[in-house]
């Protein structure tokens, strides 16, 4: 009779550890082996943002702790886009992994933050180093860009000021209701190295350009922009049918932006971006710059030295001036500094290179700035400046 006695309680004590194995809650990583990028922190602290979910998606989210805000359908991109919020406290980082866990073919990603590369210190202030001087131009016709669409994902604009008078300029806002809206310096500025009257430095004054304002003001009063926000301008964008879209922001990696870009390229836009100010010696990849479809420009002075402030890495392909440029701003002018300023002018070539000399495809586009490059001693690529610096004859 003992074996048996025995044989019953070990039958029992296995049966009982069963069911607490069971029972026991998931045990989720540490938010650090999470992170996909050291920048990830900067995200809205209760959202996710999740591309084209099955059908009865819906119907799962309460037990994921998770409810509907709002969907967006991106009809240029060929998406819905559902912005969800976290209900049940988790971190956005657990909310993410247990949403993968659920649905493991779904893109799905933290509502990530990024900033513009701008930099505020000048040594020295100078009216007339515009976008056309930092590119050896004299000054282009008034209708050289005719024809050609050029995209900026970025800032506000001051639509009033002299810079764009005459100028085929189309603006559009992408914010949530109840954001403050960020400055208009740095977008106003861009816009004008593009298409900026004379004094304020327009190399294609003839081009069309298209304006997505994506920047509001976080809880510190400090501009960010949303990736829900860079999304729908990307999307605008490519409904507009441009040419090329510039990128004078970054932030962390998003497989939603990714898709975006993604799409757009595959659409045959040219994409564009500024590399990032983090310096030389930085380890962290900037995105957009950092994804294969991104031509990404680090910024140079006036002597073609790499600026102090440049970000570096092996995602860098090209740089251009980037310091003391003399641009546009919310009433008057100023003299900008930052791979923000860098990227305009090669997203400027390449929409010159399509529209007045025909090329065509990312590939060409590259292979014509690479030689553009090497012809100036960049025979050797490094991670400061990519393939060395790049600028374009004056086409018109």
């Amino acid at each position: 009779m003992i074996p048996l006695v025995r044989y019953s309680l070990l039958g029992l004590l296995a049966i009982a550890l069963a069911a607490c194995v069971q029972t026991a809650p998931e045990q989720l990583p540490p938010v650090h082996e999470l992170t996909k990028h050291e920048d990830d922190h900067q995200h809205h602290e209760d959202e996710l943002l999740v591309l084209d979910p099955p059908a009865d998606y819906l119907q799962d989210l309460p037990s994921l702790g998770l409810s509907v805000i709002d969907v967006t359908h991106l009809d240029g991109i060929g998406s819905h886009l559902y912005h969800l919020k976290i209900d049940n406290g988790a971190h956005p980082f657990h909310a993410r992994h247990q949403h993968g866990q659920k649905y493991p073919n779904v893109l799905v990603d933290v509502h990530h933050h990024f900033e513009q590369h701008q930099r505020t210190r000048h040594r020295r202030v100078d009216t007339s180093y515009t976008s056309p001087r930092s590119a050896n131009w004299d000054r282009p016709a008034a209708s050289c860009g005719q024809g050609i669409r050029i995209g900026v994902v970025d800032g506000g604009v001051d639509m009033r000021h002299a810079a764009f008078k005459g100028r085929n300029l189309s603006f559009k806002s992408f914010h949530r209701k109840g954001q403050r809206i960020g400055a208009s310096d740095h977008g106003t500025a861009v816009a004008s190295m593009i298409i900026g009257q004379a004094k304020w430095g327009g190399l294609l004054p003839g081009a069309q350009l298209y304006a997505a304002n994506v920047f509001h003001l976080n809880s510190k009063g400090r501009p960010r922009a949303s990736a829900k926000g860079i999304l729908q301008a990307v999307n605008w964008l490519i409904k507009q049918d441009v040419h090329v879209i510039n990128f004078s922001i970054g932030g962390s990696d998003n497989v939603l932006m990714k898709k975006a870009v993604d799409e757009a390229h595959q659409q045959g836009i040219i994409l564009v971006s500024s590399a990032g100010n983090s310096g030389p010696f930085t380890k962290k990849k900037i995105f957009p710059a950092a994804y294969e479809p991104v031509i990404a420009i680090a910024a140079i002075d006036r002597t073609n030295r790499v600026a102090r402030f440049s970000s570096a890495g092996d995602y860098v392909e090209f740089s251009a001036p980037g310091v003391g440029i003399w641009t546009a701003v919310p009433g008057g002018g100023k003299p900008m500094s930052g791979t923000s300023f860098s990227s305009p002018l090669v997203a400027t070539y390449a929409a010159s290179l399509i529209g007045h000399n025909n090329l065509r495809g990312l590939e060409a586009i590259r292979a014509e700035l690479k030689k553009i490059a090497q012809s100036k001693g960049g025979k050797k690529w490094n991670k400061f400046s990519g393939w060395g610096p790049v600028s374009i004859n004056r086409p018109c």
